[in-house]
């Protein structure tokens, strides 16, 4: 039986510096403690097996927000791939209040997952003192994160009482200007104040003279092939080729190397404290979760006259930033802006070429280039030294004649090529990760727990050994012992590979390759399946056998003389299909 460990690290922010909290201290500091619990298994001639990291960077334990590699570790947990967690500390995995924590905690001692803190020790199953410590931790840490919340939101107000900014970072033409104001009782307070960053002002206010200059111009009702003047696409491709800073770059964070996007100026010149007014943020509820909140707005603050709050030194004057509002307004929604209803795009599985690793996005039929699926580098870019020069298109409609052939031929031909029967495996895990029968999940949790048992039985009786030295009725009883839970540990090993084997779904292949009677014979084509499934069948067939699909940048020989997204596609496409990940097993046709 081996021990299957990985790490978790979290950090609330995604900070590139050296506190004991941050991401790289974490897992550093778990692999060494993985390095000395392998070697302390090694002397039991027990194996134990490192599966690497889980990370949620930039997401808060506090917060109760969705972390998506804890839920996959607590997935991988149920199936008995990971049977050991470490973390930095119990912080790490929890600041929840202790009565929505420990549910997780329980269900995870349950499953016999040893809970392994770098700085506060081991926790297990079927102790009493070690359940109580990690209560009283996670107590502590859920407490730790509470006073600082309500600290916070104490100082947030005295702030904005004071007149300060409490609004975070200073937004794109700002930057904060630390000021000691004083409270009623008289104490000095620090509070941030609005200056302008004359540079990223300049910017500003370059490009609403340039919308001026141009704002009377009509916008075409059919594409024309080039960018409008004084549109914010024909801007930001100008900010792109003349390589103006980002608000990224001069925060030097993760974004540093951003590109200017539509999106992303229209939300700067949105924002009120460009004409100086004071303001509060509008939120809505997310549309995969109503429970959590975003920003979508500002909303002004007004007097006791019903007269917008002058706050700051404005950027833009207040009448022209109206201005600029209503022509932001007026701006039509183009007929044919991408939508997604393409096979393989906003599928996080088509991308540029490796140099550009770019998701590939994708044009209809109405573009200037035909249908076509082209790399989402920004206009303007100035590509770095191996990524491609100018966009990169490919016809949709020959990549996805070329993907589905591809698939389809893996279907025919899996009796006869092994390599598609590891193909065909992958797909079935894929295809059905979370469809499990529930009868069958319990029972391989009971026994994965029965399996975690003798491990930890045997443990006991290693370190018991050196106490029958001398006795040979104890000797050979305690060797007795041994090989009755290694007969258990072998037979609950058994079940769970059993287990495995029968949760391996049957892909529904003979549905795949139906078809009507008057069918030609071609997999994709008229009176086949491929012909009549619905785009959401397509996709979710895609998905279950490629795991990316790469396109590369066609070379001056590969573009034809009239359409270039019609130009050749198989030289430009690299398929890479999904691998077995839990075991190699066959799979057979549905009947």
């Amino acid at each position: 039986m081996a021990i299957h460990a990985a790490g978790y690290g979290r950090q609330s922010y995604g900070r590139a510096n050296g506190s004991e909290t941050s991401p790289a201290v974490q897992r550093t500091a778990q692999r060494s403690r993985f390095d000395q619990i392998r070697d302390e298994y090694a002397r039991k001639d027990i194996e134990a097996v490192w599966h690497g990291h889980y990370e949620d960077i930039g997401i808060s334990a506090y917060s109760g927000k969705e972390r998506p590699d804890f839920e996959r570790m607590l997935k991988d947990c149920r199936s008995g791939r990971i049977n050991m967690i470490i973390v930095y500390n119990i912080a790490r995995l929890s600041r929840l209040e202790p009565t929505d924590a420990i549910p997780i905690v329980n269900e995870l001692l349950g499953l016999d997952v040893t809970i392994v803190s770098v700085s506060e020790g081991v926790f297990r199953k079927g102790n009493i003192m070690d359940l109580i410590h990690l209560i009283f931790r996670l107590d502590g840490a859920h407490q730790e994160s509470k006073n600082k919340s309500i600290g916070v939101r104490g100082a947030v107000k005295a702030a904005r009482d004071l007149g300060g900014y409490v609004g975070g970072r200073a937004p794109f033409g700002r930057k904060l200007v630390p000021v000691t104001r004083y409270n009623a009782e008289g104490k000095p307070v620090v509070i941030q104040l609005l200056g302008t960053e004359k540079k990223q002002a300049k910017l500003v206010q370059g490009v609403w003279d340039e919308i001026k200059r141009h704002k009377r111009t009509p916008l075409p009702s059919k594409p024309t092939g080039r960018s409008v003047p004084g549109s914010l696409g024909n801007i930001i491709g100008r900010l792109n080729r003349d390589g103006e800073p980002t608000s990224g770059a001069h925060k030097g964070k993760k974004t540093k190397n951003g590109s200017w996007h539509i999106k992303t100026l229209a939300s700067i010149l949105r924002h009120p404290h460009l004409a100086g007014f004071a303001t509060d943020p509008v939120y809505e509820p997310q549309k995969k979760d109503p429970s959590k909140k975003r920003v979508v707005g500002h909303r002004i603050r007004l007097d006791d006259k019903g007269l917008p709050i002058q706050a700051w030194e404005p950027i833009l004057e207040p009448g022209d930033w109206f201005e600029l509002q209503a022509w932001l307004d007026e701006r039509p929604a183009r007929k044919w802006e991408n939508r997604t209803t393409s096979l393989l795009s906003s599928m996080e599985v088509l991308y540029c070429e490796s140099t550009c690793n770019r998701p590939m996005g994708a044009n209809s039929a109405a573009r200037p280039v035909g249908g076509s699926y082209f790399c989402s580098r920004p206009s303007g870019y100035r590509p770095k030294k191996g990524e491609h020069e100018g966009g990169s298109y490919i016809s949709r409609a020959g990549v996805d004649e070329y993907v589905a052939r591809s698939i389809f031929a893996r279907l025919i031909t899996s009796e006869d090529d092994p390599e598609t029967t590891d193909i065909l495996a992958a797909a079935a895990e894929r295809f059905s990760e979370a469809t499990e029968d529930p009868e069958k999940a319990q029972e391989r949790q009971r026994v994965i727990g029965e399996r975690m048992t003798a491990v930890r039985a045997l443990e006991q009786l290693y370190d018991e050994r050196r106490l029958y030295d001398g006795d040979e009725i104890g000797r050979r009883r305690w060797k007795e012992d041994v090989e009755a839970q290694q007969r258990l540990m072998k037979q609950a090993e058994e079940r769970i590979a059993e287990l495995g084997e029968l949760d391996v779904p049957v892909l529904p292949i003979t549905q795949w390759l139906s078809h009507d009677p008057d069918w030609d014979g071609d997999p994709i084509g008229k009176g086949s399946w491929w012909e009549k499934a619905p785009l959401d069948e397509k996709r979710a067939l895609v998905k279950c056998f490629l795991v990316r699909i790469t396109i590369r940048k066609a070379r001056e020989d590969e573009k034809s003389l009239g359409n270039k997204a019609e130009a050749v596609i198989e030289p430009r496409v690299t398929l890479e299909w999904a691998k077995p990940q839990k075991r190699k097993s066959s799979v057979t046709a549905q009947p």
